[in-house]
């Protein structure tokens, strides 16, 4: 009987190690994969932080402030928390097609200027999950930014 008993205890220390070693590997490799984004308020703040670091930053485009050169593939717009916080972005390379004035975007790369440029490698386009009738759109709707695009970062507040 004492054979069984150790037999099982081997089994069972054999199989924590595995759980904790899955365990382990999953949370290293999860950090890696989070699509989580600052506001241009949080990047802002921690400009000096986050400088050189490939981060995302997650806005509403200010309409009026796009600028695309198509010849040079150059972007240029301004990115806002619709709070007071702004970052001027430039960006080479196609936008996505979904990509226009007054809409949510998560752009991906280096803080500038002390947080007050962002230089883009990559753009994230965010769309609604509501139907909007068709019509002028030219003005930014600020309660559908707070619902869509900052909802995971509203609730934990």
């Amino acid at each position: 009987m004492s054979k069984s008993k150790g037999s099982n205890k081997k089994w069972l220390i054999g199989g924590g190690v595995i759980v904790v070693a899955i365990i382990v590997i999953a949370s290293l490799n999860l950090g890696d994969n989070l699509v989580y984004f600052y506001t241009p308020g949080e990047a802002v703040a921690k400009a000096a932080d986050l400088g050189g670091q490939n981060i995302k930053v997650g806005g509403m485009v200010v309409p009026g402030t796009m600028k695309w050169k198509a010849d040079t593939l150059d972007l240029a717009f301004t990115l806002t928390d619709t709070k007071g916080h702004d970052i001027t972005v430039s960006h080479k390379g196609t936008p996505p097609d979904m990509f226009k004035e007054g809409s949510g975007v998560v752009v991906e790369g280096r803080l500038e200027d002390a947080g007050r440029h962002m230089v883009s490698r990559n753009l994230l386009v965010k769309h609604s999950e509501e139907y909007k009738p068709t019509g002028d759109h030219s003005t930014m709707d600020k309660e559908l930014l707070e619902r869509s695009l900052f909802k995971g970062q509203q609730e934990g507040k």
